[in-house]
């Protein structure tokens, strides 16, 4: 590999801190990774990387040396990305992280119409309900809902997020929900958050304040397609985004409880690295994003 090559690798391993991750975003092996690295160390005559069987970290030598080479690498990146631009051309790969249910339900079915718009787009879609790290995780785009907390990445608003509360007509029949203080008294179904194991809250809109309840819980899924399938079967009440369960919604398996009481949307964002510019495939990708009607507000 030449000098170029590996300092592109050594700014992907100092920017995740892992020979893992850098090699996954590189289409490179982990040793592949440590071993281009090992070659720039040597011909610099500094060690760039500290190595535990942990992890890795900057050397004070590296930490300087990464400042200059990131910035030559988003130039790099830039140039190239404006000369697509020029062309018109989207290729390459990307990387995106996307939540579970709203990709399996309306984003994979309708990306034949962004494969026929960019037949050169090599896409990787990671589906999953945790906050990644971009940088870590080697991903280029994520989307978000709710408030954004990381001040560092570039943000672009697509839509929001509605929470409705849901309930079988088999089980209203039985058992009328008529205000939130009675849901202590039903049998409810709650979301376990993947990431900490504990159960999502509810939260409502009432007399114009703000309201988070924590019900107790008769059945715990971490998945949210089957929360509406069990609440379709009359297992209790759940709390769902509205896309979650428009198919049960229209069929009328499911229907909407203390709809006054709905709480305000979220908003949903998706979210990239700044490096200087936006690369052509980043771009095309967050446009078709922004063109699914489940984003819009309903």
């Amino acid at each position: 590999m030449d000098r170029l090559g590996n300092i592109v690798v050594f700014v992907r391993a100092a920017e995740a801190l892992s020979f893992a991750r850098a090699a996954k975003a590189l289409g490179m092996t982990a040793s592949g990774v440590g071993k281009s690295i090992a070659r720039l160390e040597a011909e610099l005559g500094v060690r760039l990387l500290a190595r535990t069987t942990r992890r890795v970290s900057l050397t004070d030598d590296g930490a300087v040396f990464f400042e200059h080479c990131r910035r030559i690498i988003d130039d790099l990146e830039l140039a190239h990305g404006q000369m697509s631009n020029r062309r018109g051309t989207v290729k390459g790969r990307l990387r995106a992280s996307l939540p579970t249910t709203l990709a399996k339900l309306f984003v994979v079915p309708r990306l034949p119409q962004l494969f026929k718009r960019h037949p050169q787009l090599l896409l990787e879609l990671s589906l999953n309900d945790r906050w990644v790290n971009l940088v870590e995780d080697a991903v280029d785009v994520a989307l978000r809902i709710g408030a954004l907390s990381d001040s560092s990445l570039v943000a672009r608003r697509l839509g929001q997020q509605q929470i409705v509360t849901l309930a079988s007509p088999a089980y209203l029949a039985r058992r009328v929900v008529r205000d939130i203080g009675e849901l202590s008294q039903h049998a409810c179904i709650l979301f376990r958050l993947p990431t900490s194991g504990r159960e999502r809250p509810w939260r409502f809109l009432r007399d114009a304040e703000r309201v988070e309840l924590r019900p107790r819980p008769r059945l715990l899924l971490d998945e949210g397609e089957a929360i509406v399938e069990a609440a379709r079967a009359g297992l209790g009440v759940c709390q769902v985004p509205s896309y979650m369960a428009a198919q049960a919604l229209a069929a009328g398996d499911v229907v909407e409880v203390l709809p006054e009481q709905r709480p305000p949307p979220d908003p949903i964002h998706a979210v990239y690295v700044d490096r200087r510019g936006v690369r052509p495939a980043v771009r095309a990708f967050i446009d078709f994003l922004a063109a699914l009607p489940e984003l819009q507000p309903s």
